[in-house]
């Protein structure tokens, strides 16, 4: 009968080696799983005492890991996890089937890397451009709890739900940005070439003053021509204070606080954070990740200062004896309505699932809104444009209609 070695975790999350004997790799797993081991690697033993490894090419060019590739690799991450595979030979699956580049190669470091006896969730943090801290703690937390498939399914299901609001306000902005393009493409080509062209034949053929209108437009489209360095200047500006703004406690504070001031989209900006705040905790929550560590990665993963400092309050006044809710009460950013659902969650034992429900709430509030606001912005757009085009047309004939009058005069 074959002998097989394995690497596993017990239920106290300790790292075991051993040796077993089975008819087939099927098997020794179910010898494994009755003795309430987690597998990590599952290899036959040779008579020479060695075994071979198929090593998988890496393309050259490297494109970037999108969420959507690392969505379906947990998914198929999962279901051979729950077939009972150990997690080097998931790997080697999920490395063949695997079609971004860079994802592949980042896979097979995390195989490397847990071949030589690191935990799953470790190997993944030495990836953080890939794998955030949010989803090393949650896989940390499948691995000690032994639900690994489990926390991989959650995690597919709360980054999709991050993917699609992204993808409805990119869907929602995609019509309106056009629209300004257009608007701004056009208003520079008439500015630089066709007003330059009027103010000649103006200049040569027209005897009496130009209207104060006409002017005006002439002036501000000499300015434009002649100093146009100072618009991506000021721009330059603008940027730099914001990222050196962003690097400070204070200032990124300032700048959260000022998003959720701007009409309408501030709003907007509240309501998506609102819903990232519930629905990380709720995974986290859920998959066994301590609570103080759960508010600490929720705080980090909102995007929101506001959002970080009072949860962070809520740690200290948990540590305390107090409710998570208590603290979030002194912060105009939390409505009544999530701070009581919380509060019910607290006092019910239901903290998850009324989590679960605020961000819904909040998803369905964001869809909303993005439909409100797009159906309003594309009217609005366009009388911008057909604004913007008119002041420039009546500049330009506004002369023709002073040189008519001059003409009936005489």
């Amino acid at each position: 009968m074959p002998s097989y070695i394995y690497t596993a975790f017990d239920q106290m999350g300790r790292k075991v080696k051993g040796e077993v004997e089975g008819e087939n790799e099927r098997a020794v797993l179910s010898q494994l799983r009755l003795r309430r081991l987690t597998v990590v690697s599952l290899k036959r033993k040779s008579k020479l005492g060695g075994f071979g490894e198929k090593e998988l090419s890496i393309s050259f060019f490297r494109p970037r890991i999108k969420t959507r590739d690392i969505i379906v690799a947990f998914r198929q991450f999962a279901t051979l996890i729950n077939a009972g595979l150990p997690i080097v030979q998931a790997l080697d699956i999920l490395i063949e089937q695997t079609q971004n580049s860079a994802l592949k190669e980042t896979f097979i470091n995390v195989r490397e890397d847990i071949k030589a006896g690191t935990y799953l969730s470790d190997a993944l943090s030495r990836h953080p451009k890939a794998f955030s801290p949010l989803i090393c703690n949650l896989i940390r937390a499948g691995e000690e709890g032994g639900v690994l498939d489990e926390i991989l399914l959650r995690l597919a299901g709360y980054l999709e739900n991050t993917e699609n609001i992204k993808n409805r306000i990119k869907t929602a902005m995609r019509y309106p940005l056009f629209v300004l393009f257009m608007a701004g493409g056009l208003t520079i080509a008439l500015l630089y070439f066709i007003m330059p062209k009027m103010e000649e034949l103006f200049r040569e053929g027209f005897g009496a003053e130009l209207p104060t209108f006409t002017r005006l437009v002439l002036d501000f489209s000499k300015a434009l021509r002649e100093k146009f360095y100072i618009i991506p200047l000021v721009l330059g500006v603008i940027y730099i204070v914001y990222v050196l703004l962003k690097r400070t406690e204070k200032g990124a504070l300032w700048i959260d606080t000022f998003k959720m001031k701007i009409p309408v989209m501030g709003k907007l900006f509240h309501l998506i954070t609102l819903s990232r705040f519930a629905r990380t905790l709720a995974t986290l929550s859920n998959s066994g990740v301590p609570i103080l560590n759960a508010l600490e990665l929720t705080g980090k993963a909102a995007g929101n200062k506001i959002i970080e400092k009072a949860t962070q309050e809520s740690r200290e006044a948990l540590r305390e004896g107090e409710t998570i809710a208590i603290p979030l009460k002194r912060y105009p950013v939390f409505p009544p309505l999530a701070i009581s659902m919380i509060s019910v969650g607290e006092k019910t034992g239901s903290l998850d699932e009324m989590l679960n429900k605020i961000a819904d709430l909040y998803d369905e509030e964001v869809k909303r809104m993005v439909d409100t606001l797009t159906s309003l912005l594309e009217p609005l757009l366009i009388a911008f444009l057909g604004g913007t085009v008119g002041i420039i047309v009546v500049a330009m004939y506004l002369p023709y209609f002073t040189m008519f009058k001059y003409i009936g005069a005489g």
